[in-house]
C-alpha cells in the first residue's frame, strides 16, 4: 500500500510536462529561458545605479550619443545571455533518486537552499530552483532531475519516488545516450 494519500497524488500540470521532458535528457522551453536569463535581473539591478547617476547626462546625448548607449547596453544585457545560451544548450541534466530528509525547507523559506540527500548520505544542494513549489514531506524519496552547478545545483523538476505515475517519470535510454554525449563535452 502507497503511502500517498490522494490528496499528495495531485502533480502540478506544469511538473508533469517538466518531468516527461526531463526524462529524455531535455530542458522544456520555459526552462530553458528561465536558465539562460537568470543573471538578467542581477545586470538590471547593478545597472540601476549608472542609470541613476547618468541618467541626466544621457538625456542631454544628441540622437547619435543615444544610440551608441543603447548598442553598449544591448551587447553588456546580450553577450551573458549568449554565453549561458550556449552553455546550457549542451549541458547534461542529471538524475537521482534523493531523500528530502527529516526538516524539508517549506515554501516561506526560499532564501535557504534545498537539501537532500542521497541513500549513501551524501548532500545534494540546489540553490536555484526551475521547478514549480511542491511541498516536500520529512523522509520521502524523490526522483529528481537537476542540472550541476558551481555554486549549488539546479532543481528542474521532481515528483515522489513513490508515486503512482513514477514509472513514467523514470529516465529512458534516450536519457542515458543524452547524458554520455553531453557529460564529454
Amino acid at each position: 500500500m502507497s503511502m500517498y494519500k490522494s490528496k499528495h497524488h495531485a502533480i502540478p500540470d506544469e511538473m508533469r510536462v517538466r518531468l516527461l521532458a526531463n526524462r529524455n535528457g531535455r530542458l522544456t522551453v520555459q526552462q530553458y529561458k528561465d536558465v539562460i536569463t537568470a543573471p538578467l535581473a542581477t545586470l538590471l539591478v547593478l545597472l540601476a545605479p549608472f542609470i541613476i547617476i547618468f541618467g541626466a547626462r544621457l538625456a542631454l546625448l544628441t540622437l547619435r550619443g543615444l544610440w551608441i548607449v543603447f548598442l553598449l547596453g544591448g551587447v553588456a544585457l546580450l553577450v551573458p545571455l549568449v554565453l549561458r545560451a550556449r552553455r546550457y544548450a549542451r549541458a547534461p541534466v542529471r538524475f537521482a533518486v534523493l531523500n528530502a530528509g527529516n526538516a524539508p525547507r517549506s515554501f516561506w523559506q526560499f532564501w535557504k537552499p534545498q537539501v537532500m540527500s542521497t541513500h549513501a548520505g551524501e548532500a545534494v544542494q540546489f540553490r536555484t530552483r526551475l521547478a514549480p513549489y511542491m511541498p516536500l514531506y520529512p523522509n520521502h524519496d524523490y526522483l529528481v532531475y537537476y542540472l550541476e552547478e558551481p555554486g549549488g545545483n539546479v532543481l528542474l523538476s521532481l515528483a515522489p519516488a513513490d508515486h503512482p505515475d513514477a514509472e513514467n517519470w523514470q529516465p529512458t535510454s534516450v536519457f542515458n545516450t543524452r547524458l554520455k554525449q553531453r557529460a564529454r563535452v
